[in-house]
């Protein structure tokens, strides 16, 4: 379970929800709308572990992962988007090293540099 604190774990899940619909599609898809279902899915799976009190928290909490707590990096859910989009497409690793920036530990930057050494 993620902690409160941090600002990483909620968006490698996202990433791994979004590369794994990515691979599932072989075909064109559209960020924006993977990364809406992405926070859904997520926060159902962590409305039923009790992370969350009910679905709109989950909701609210995992897309402000995406949206506010990487700032000033990140400035709002579109460059966020724009990041996924070209790094799956050109390997960027920009939000790699956007993520590393907000790690509050080497267990974390190891978490996070392992997510982006797997394909794409």
């Amino acid at each position: 379970m993620p902690y409160k604190n941090d600002k990483v774990s909620d968006v490698l899940s996202i990433l791994e929800i979004i590369r794994s619909e990515c691979k599932r599609q072989f075909s064109y898809y559209n960020i924006t709308e993977l990364r809406k279902e992405a926070v859904k899915d997520m926060a159902k799976n962590e409305l039923r572990q009790k992370r969350y009190k009910n679905k709109n928290s989950a909701e609210k909490s995992i897309h402000d992962a995406c949206a506010r707590r990487l700032k000033p990096d990140v400035d709002n859910i579109k460059d966020f988007d724009r990041l996924i989009d070209k790094w799956l497409q050109q390997n960027s690793m920009r939000l790699k090293d956007i993520l590393i920036k907000h790690i509050g530990s080497r267990s974390q930057r190891f978490i996070v540099s392992e997510f982006f050494g797997n394909e794409v």
